[in-house]
Order: structure tokens, then C-alpha cells, then sequence
């Protein structure tokens, strides 16, 4: 082994004995049956810990790595200084108060859909990881201090989705595993009566002392843009990236819906088209079928070449992201496991709304735009490139990634996929363009949360009054973009990085450029900054 191949491996061993919560998401099953410690003292000494990690990084001389290496020894630098700068300047842990139930509820539903070992296992695991669920409410708790209203007031339905998850969980494991039914009850009235205390605590308590900023600044944001995804951008020509691209979004989708309904302007079409959608008990199998028409038509047309042993289960959301996950989203397999089964969640229709309240929801599930959702999510989307970046050799570059590149590959997939035939029903392309302009408003509304120059207010308002979401979803999505600084940007920059790469490389080769060549060598490089595939590719 090399000098560097030693430190990644000591580095990797110390992150997933430091998070077993990470280790098990990783497919590291070492520490399934502990959980993370989230007392300040010791999180404390892991950030001590990381910077010795680091210091000891930048002693590697870079000269004597391979060309491999010289990629990985900065990205995993930059992955190091981006978590020692959340530690000490953004501080989530002190200011998010979502955090801890978020990790109780994540680290036992992981165990639970995954089936990496026989339940057996994995129920023992989840018993001993409940049973700590008191240790990190408590620490949590401690830790809280600062907390934007905002954050606590997440906090609390966050809470109260792990609770409605242990509820579910507990009869239908120990029905399965009858051995542990007994420890496993008793465990669940401990874990719950430490929710409901911390749940008390955050509305009795908390709320009232509420007065932090959930913007990270503009100095801070930019040091993720430069640090996090190597973009050569400052804020604002991100912005000015943003607001160019919804006016074109925005043109694009008047000629479309002109070609719909001559008489009548983009939003007025789109509530046409949203008015057609599957009822309540058919929205899971709609998203089934549609993915599996998805997969089909790339293999048909040759567009990427897909792995043989991966899979893609479609299922309801858990009850603990709910309030996080308005429509739908993707969870992929694990980095080190050898089963890759994806999943994809589908917020279904709560019964106790009323009836005019569950059709404003189904509206966000049109059958025209389902399609899309499918191929952004599943093939050749999501789960697609990231079942094949698991699939490296490579050990670290199976967990190195840039949502830059992850998201932007996403919304890639949506052009080429409508190029290429995929759905030619304008309607369709409608709500693909509406969707895009959805994305360039995140552009907008990330930056200008961030920065400072917008409000969580005026964020909602934007996306209601422009990209027309229902004010629901638009408050569910400002929300995640308040603690998630350069994420909600990633798709439309890592969309306009690929397709400029796609024709400087189609330019260089000519009538030698093929699609499906050119996906496929994107591909196998992980999830890494465009801009360093790019000069593996000459460019």
C-alpha cells in the first residue's frame, strides 16, 4: 500500500467508528449495534481529531501520488476542511434542533429497509440503537442553544415523525422476531417518553428563547462553492446564472403551452394538466410503472450502460421525513454492500385530510409528470449513476461526492431523456420546463437566503408566485434550503456544467462522439466536480 492508500484507510476507519450512524449508510456494518455520540465534549475532540487528520494529509507529498491520487488527496482535503468549518462557524449541532431525532429515526430505519443480514441481526441492532435514543435527546438537548424559530420549530415535527415511526416499527418487528418483542416494547416506552420530554422541551422551552440566523453568509457560502464543489463562480454570478435561466425557462414554457392551448398563458395550462392524476391508492404504481418504462428506454436506446445485479424498490416515505419530503425522493444503496437495491420514496395521501386538501396535494403527482420524476430519480437518473459510482474500485470515490455533480446529472438526464424520445406529449415537456424553472428559483432564493438579501417569506412567496408550487410544498422546500447552503443550486449549475462539457467533448472528437460512450466514461469517475472529470478527459 501507498503512503496515501493508508491514510484514506485510517481516515475512513476513524469516521465510521466516530459515526456509526454514517458507517451503517456506508454498507459498514462494524458498528451497527452502537450509536453516535453527540455530547459536545466528544464531537469537540473528533473536530481536534480531524485537523491532526488533515495536517497529516498535507504532509503527503502530492508529487509522489498517482494522478488518481493527486484527485482524491484533494478532494478528501477539501471534504475534511468543509466538516471542520461546519463544527466551528455554521454549527448545526448547536443550532438545528432537527439533528438528534433525525439521527434516532435514520439509524434504525436503515437497518430496517435495507436487507444486508437476516432480520434477526438487524433487529438486534435496531434494539440496541433504541435503546440509546434517551443518551442522544438528552445530549442533544444540551447542545442546543441559539436556534433559529425556524429550526425548532422543525425540530418538533421531526420529533414527532420518529415517534410515529417507533409506533409503526415496534409491532410489526417484534411480530416478525417474536424473540425480542418483550426488550424491544420496553425499549420503545423508554425511547418514546424521551421524545415526548424532548418534544416538550423544544415547544415549552426553546421556542420561546428562539433568536439565531439560519444564513450562513456570504463568506461561508462562497467557501462552499469554491471548497465543497470546485465551481469558479461568486454568489452573485450564481445568482445572475439563476435569474437567466428562468427567463429562458420561463420563454420556453410560453412557446410550449402555446402549441397546448393557444388561448391561454403557461400557469392556466399547467393547471389543466395537473387536474389529471392517479387517484390516492394508485400513486405508488403509477411511480412503479413509470420507472420501469424509464429503465426499459434506456436500455432500448443505448443511452448509458446499466449494472445487471441492481434494483430500484419503490415505497411510501417514512413517517419521519414526511416533513422534509413533500412529493417524492431517492435513497441509494449502500457504498460497500454487495445487495444495490435503491429506494424510492412516495409521499402518500394522508386519509385524515379533507377532500379538498388531498386533491391540492395529488396536483403535485400530475400524470404528465411522472415521467420525469422517474427518469430524474431512478434511470437514468439518480440511482443509475450512483449505483455505478458504488461500483468502483476505487474505495474513497464510492463516497466522495459534489452535489453539483449528483443533482446536476439528475437534471441532465431530464433534457437528454426528452431528446432522445423519451416523452414527446408537450405537456410532458411542460412540466419538465416548469420543474427547470422550480430550479432555477432555487438558484435565486439559495443565494439570496444565504447572503442575507432574501427572506424566508419572500423565498416562499417566489416559488408560489413564479414557479407556482402550492404554498404547502413552497414552506417544505424554503425550509430544507435554510439548513442545506449550496445544495438547492446544485441541480441547475451541475446541469449547465455537463451539458457544456457534452459539446466541448462532441466538438473535440467529432464524428467519433457517441452518447452512450460519453455517459459511460462520465460516469465511472464517481461523483466528483465536473471540472476534474474534464481534465481527465483532455479538456
Amino acid at each position: 500500500m501507498s503512503r496515501f492508500t493508508d491514510f484514506v484507510e485510517g481516515y475512513l476507519n476513524f469516521k465510521w467508528r466516530t459515526s456509526p450512524l454514517s458507517a451503517t449508510f456506508a454498507g459498514i456494518h462494524e458498528y451497527d449495534h452502537e450509536l453516535d455520540n453527540v455530547n459536545a465534549d466528544f464531537i469537540h475532540q473528533v473536530n481536534l481529531n480531524k485537523k491532526e487528520y488533515l495536517s497529516e494529509l498535507e504532509r503527503i507529498p502530492k508529487h509522489e501520488l498517482t494522478d488518481t491520487e493527486q484527485i482524491d488527496w484533494q478532494l478528501l482535503g477539501n471534504e475534511i476542511k468543509s466538516e471542520i468549518k461546519d463544527y466551528e462557524e455554521i454549527q448545526f449541532w448547536r443550532t438545528h434542533a432537527a439533528v438528534y431525532p433525525e439521527i434516532c429515526a435514520h439509524s434504525m430505519f436503515i437497518l430496517w429497509i435495507r436487507e444486508f443480514a437476516p432480520l434477526e441481526k438487524r433487529a438486534s441492532a435496531i434494539l440496541a440503537r433504541m435503546r440509546e435514543v434517551p443518551r442522544i435527546l438528552r445530549d442533544g438537548a444540551r447542545n442546543l442553544e441559539n436556534c433559529p424559530q425556524l429550526f425548532v420549530n422543525l425540530g418538533i415535527e421531526m420529533t414527532d415523525g420518529c415517534v410515529s415511526f417507533i409506533q409503526d416499527l415496534v409491532p410489526k418487528l417484534g411480530a416478525k422476531v417474536p424473540g425480542i418483542k418483550k426488550p424491544l416494547e420496553d425499549a420503545a416506552t423508554k425511547a418514546l417518553s424521551a421524545l415526548q420530554d424532548y418534544r416538550q422541551y423544544l415547544k415549552d422551552e426553546l421556542l420561546e428563547k428562539s433568536s439565531g440566523d439560519f444564513a450562513v453568509g456570504k463568506t461561508l457560502f462562497e467557501f462552499k462553492l469554491k471548497n465543497d464543489h470546485l465551481l469558479p463562480y461568486t454568489a452573485q454570478e450564481i445568482l445572475e446564472i439563476g435569474q437567466d435561466m428562468k427567463a429562458k425557462t420561463e420563454d420556453a414554457m410560453r412557446q410550449v403551452a402555446q402549441k397546448i392551448d393557444p388561448e391561454k398563458g403557461w400557469f392556466e395550462v399547467i393547471s389543466e394538466v395537473k387536474k389529471v392524476h392517479p387517484k390516492p391508492s394508485e400513486l405508488l404504481q403509477t411511480y412503479k410503472k413509470e420507472m420501469e418504462s424509464a429503465r426499459d428506454f434506456v436500455i432500448r436506446k443505448g443511452l448509458v450502460t446499466i449494472p445487471a445485479d441492481e434494483r430500484l424498490d419503490v415505497i411510501p416515505t417514512p413517517s419521519f421525513s414526511r416533513p422534509i419530503i413533500p412529493y417524492a425522493a431517492y435513497m441509494n444503496p449502500a457504498q460497500f454492500e454487495e445487495e444495490q437495491t435503491g429506494h424510492f420514496y412516495v409521499t402518500l395521501i394522508d386519509e385524515n385530510l379533507s377532500p379538498e386538501e388531498k386533491e391540492e396535494i395529488l396536483r403535485g403527482h400530475p400524470s404528465f409528470g411522472i415521467p420525469v420524476i422517474a427518469l430524474h430519480e431512478g434511470y437514468p437518473g439518480h440511482h443509475l449513476q450512483l449505483v455505478i459510482a458504488n461500483k468502483l474500485e476505487n474505495r474513497l470515490r464510492r463516497l466522495l461526492e459534489t452535489t453539483v455533480f449528483v443533482e446536476g446529472w439528475a437534471l441532465y438526464c431530464e433534457e437528454m431523456m426528452y431528446d432522445a424520445g423519451f416523452y414527446r406529449d408537450p405537456r410532458s415537456r411542460l412540466l419538465q420546463l416548469k420543474d427547470q424553472l422550480w430550479r432555477a428559483c432555487r438558484v435565486i432564493i439559495d443565494v439570496g437566503l444565504h447572503t442575507k438579501t432574501m427572506s424566508y417569506e419572500q423565498a416562499v412567496d417566489l416559488l408560489v408566485n413564479d414557479a407556482k408550487l402550492q404554498r404547502v410544498h413552497a414552506q417544505k422546500e424554503v425550509t430544507r434550503y435554510t439548513y442545506t447552503p449550496t445544495q438547492p443550486m446544485s441541480y441547475l449549475i451541475g446541469k449547465k456544467q455537463i451539458l457544456e462539457f457534452r459539446n466541448d467533448y462532441q466538438k473535440k472528437l467529432g464524428n467519433d462522439f457517441k452518447l452512450r460512450d460519453f455517459h459511460d466514461k462520465l460516469l465511472s469517475f464517481g461523483s466528483i466536480p465536473v471540472c476534474l472529470i474534464r481534465d481527465a478527459f483532455g479538456l
